[in-house]
């Protein structure tokens, strides 16, 4: 179960070496660390490829870290994690590290670890090293600070439009986004079914939340599993979602809809974003069809047409009958359960998208 991420978070850094590889480290080791950890600018091009930025920016400034760069631990073979966290003075207070090393190769790339037993005092590391751009920092650091998983098992996944299926340095989704708290439940928009309802939806690039009359998402509940569909906009609005020196940047621009089964379980189902005058179709069983009909300043306008849910009519029904026993003389304890069961009838009504 992954912990949402707002707020503060305190976070050691270790530069950690491989004796018998990194023979001839740069001299400057800890401060490229450092600078990689709080302030990263290209030289040519000033843009910032700092982890604390990216993280800063893709949280819209809900998530942050305070964290202390530790000198260089030394590790006498490849278990630099070991040595790593061992190299930390008694009484140093932190929980999480991150462990980076000089250079990538075998056990050297980005992982994180949260359910092996604390080690001096640490319960989640992430690992990561200087040939690693902020996107694989970034999910790791993600991985470890929160223990959200992986996308990229699913196919097809999100790719390059969730940093967590490719490490790429892009933002993550609206998915992933409302599981870390930097989104607000109130800004995803529901279809309802058995109408045509109309979307203005606000690219996820941009700062949060979105301006009254528009959505970062808008949610399609599924008519024939428990799953639902997500569409977002998305644009190349910044240094993440287009292609710099921070990022490898969005396929493309346009609105895209995927489909969730859970969690990590995530399947993009348009293969590429869709501009305006573009549809698409959610499957013969779903009956749904998502048009892109616009496009707005940050972000476009989509209209999402289907039928009614089969167990809407049902479930008015029984919403109806159990609205009128409530009128009735009733003992407290039935009245009780019957007002319970009111929410959960209601409740699956607004993940069906039924009209009232």
């Amino acid at each position: 179960m992954h912990a949402p991420w707002r707020g503060t978070r305190r976070l050691a850094v270790i530069p950690t070496l491989d004796l018998t590889v990194d023979t001839n480290p740069p001299a400057d080791f800890g401060d490229q660390v450092a600078a990689r950890v709080w302030h990263d600018p290209h030289p040519a091009t000033g843009v910032d490829r700092s982890l604390r930025r990216y993280i800063n920016t893709i949280s819209y400034g809900l998530a942050d870290f305070e964290a202390t760069v530790f000198p260089v631990a030394m590790a006498p073979d490849a278990r630099t994690r070991e040595a790593a966290l061992d190299s930390l003075p008694a009484g140093h207070g932190y929980t999480s590290a991150l462990v980076v090393l000089v250079s990538g190769g075998a056990d050297r790339s980005g992982f994180a670890w949260w359910h092996d037993a604390p080690r001096n005092g640490i319960t989640n590391t992430a690992r990561c090293n200087l040939d690693e751009g902020v996107g694989a920092w970034g999910r790791e650091l993600l991985h470890a600070l929160t223990e959200f998983g992986d996308l990229h098992f699913t196919d097809p996944n999100l790719g390059r439009f969730d940093n967590m299926a490719c490490s790429c340095g892009t933002h993550p989704s609206a998915h992933t986004k409302m599981a870390m708290q930097w989104l607000d439940p109130a800004t995803i928009d529901n279809h309802i079914h058995g109408s045509t309802t109309h979307h203005s939806l606000h690219a996820i690039g941009l700062r949060q939340q979105p301006t009254p009359g528009r959505h970062s998402a808008v949610r399609i509940s599924s008519r024939v599993t428990e799953r639902h569909f997500l569409a977002e906009a998305r644009l190349r609005v910044d240094d993440y979602e287009r292609e710099s020196y921070a990022s490898s940047g969005i396929p493309g621009e346009g609105v895209i809809v995927y489909e969730v089964a859970g969690t990590t379980e995530v399947y993009l189902r348009t293969a590429k974003a869709l501009g305006v005058g573009e549809s698409f179709s959610l499957g013969t069983d779903e009956q749904t069809t998502v048009d892109v009909t616009g496009e707005i300043p940050g972000g476009f306008t989509v209209s999402v047409q289907s039928p009614e849910h089969p167990e809407c009519p049902g479930l008015r029904d029984e919403i109806n009958l159990a609205m009128q026993a409530l009128h009735e003389d009733l003992d407290p304890e039935v009245a009780g359960q019957i007002v319970a069961a009111l929410h959960e009838l209601n409740q699956r009504k607004t993940e069906l998208g039924c009209a009232p």
